[in-house]
């Protein structure tokens, strides 16, 4: 239960200052930029990067909304996750899917990225990625 509340002490103040930082345009099909990580950090904090060991049905999931993509990726018992490491920094990834959630009252939003490798997605807690420098809009580009 510390942990519980330690986690959301970390997360409410990094919500409210992420909406006083520079906004991304969230949309299925842009891209986002996963900067370079800052400092000597062997991770990203805000992002995570999810892998599987087989393929997924995407026959119900809308390529134009991404509706359908976390049910489809998540569901499944072969599944690995871990903070992304630094050496996937410094890219553009394009945005497959934005879910959002409501915790006691606080609204998360969570962007997930297609990968270079089919079997990958990156999750991105956006206003914690924000918070702490670690995505950016791409210039010039859709």
């Amino acid at each position: 239960m510390k942990f519980i509340y330690f986690i959301l002490c970390l997360l409410i103040p990094a919500a409210s200052m992420a909406q006083k930082q520079k906004n991304i345009p969230l949309k299925v099909g842009n891209k986002i930029l996963v900067n370079a990580c800052q400092g000597n950090k062997p991770e990203f904090i805000g992002i995570e990067v999810y892998s599987r060991t087989d393929m997924y049905d995407k026959t119900n999931v809308d390529s134009l909304t991404g509706q359908g993509l976390s049910k489809a990726f998540f569901d499944t018992k072969s599944l690995d996750g871990k903070r992304l490491p630094c050496s996937m920094g410094g890219r553009a990834y394009t945005i497959a899917a934005i879910d959002k959630y409501t915790e006691k009252g606080v609204t998360h939003t969570i962007v997930l990225l297609y990968d270079y490798y089919p079997l990958n997605i990156l999750l991105v807690d956006y206003e914690n990625a924000i918070f702490n420098k670690e995505i950016s809009a791409v210039k010039g580009k859709k």
